[in-house]
């Protein structure tokens, strides 16, 4: 193999909109920070661009990553409830509030890992950035991703996609994030990985 000089690489790859040509025929998923889409393209067509909600400030990492993981019934190791005898504590891992209670993650249904401890997974929709630095989607788009990616497909998550001009700027914005949050007894049950 011909080893290629970084400027090489960086001309072919480290653009945005080289990133299909260096994956031709591969299915890709690009996420935008700035317009909170979703766009997978497979052969140089879309086949799927949605809204989605990254972190807070820059929670959401920016980079060429991979599938690392999927999993349709994930727990969140990090946030969740704290749970006993029918009473819940919201909080996060650290801090047991005393004997006998069992911590439970946080739902986080088709649950795609691409950084050790950060997931494209289903939640909440809201138009601005409001996770802890994982990537929401709704509930059929998850579902749809979950089954387009596999072990290895990339990622490439930026500020901007060539695709925002296109196609970002119309899509339609999710109305999820006005429902009122689940109950807890639901988000700690095996209930919460359909939709609800």
């Amino acid at each position: 193999m011909k080893a290629i000089s970084l400027n090489d690489f960086l001309d072919l790859f480290g653009k945005e909109e080289n990133v299909q040509k260096g994956y031709p025929g591969q299915t890709v998923v690009k996420i935008s920070l700035n317009n909170q889409a979703l766009y997978i393209v497979k052969g140089g067509k879309i086949v799927l661009a949605t809204h989605v909600c990254t972190g807070k400030g820059d929670t959401t990492p920016t980079g060429h990553f991979k599938v690392l993981d999927k999993q349709q019934r994930k727990r969140s190791s990090s946030y969740g409830f704290w749970v006993k005898d029918g009473k819940y504590i919201p909080s996060d891992i650290s801090g047991r509030p005393g004997e006998g209670w069992k911590y439970v993650g946080y739902p986080m249904p088709y649950a795609v890992e691409f950084l050790p401890g950060y997931y494209i997974h289903q939640g909440y929709v809201w138009p601005v950035p409001r996770s802890h630095g994982c990537i929401r989607l709704e509930w059929k788009e998850a579902e749809k991703l979950y089954q387009l990616v596999d072990i290895g497909t990339p990622i490439v998550i930026a500020r901007t996609q060539t695709e925002d001009k296109r196609i970002g700027r119309r899509l339609k914005q999710p109305k999820s994030y006005k429902k009122a949050d689940p109950p807890p007894f639901l988000l700690v049950s095996e209930k919460a990985f359909s939709p609800y």
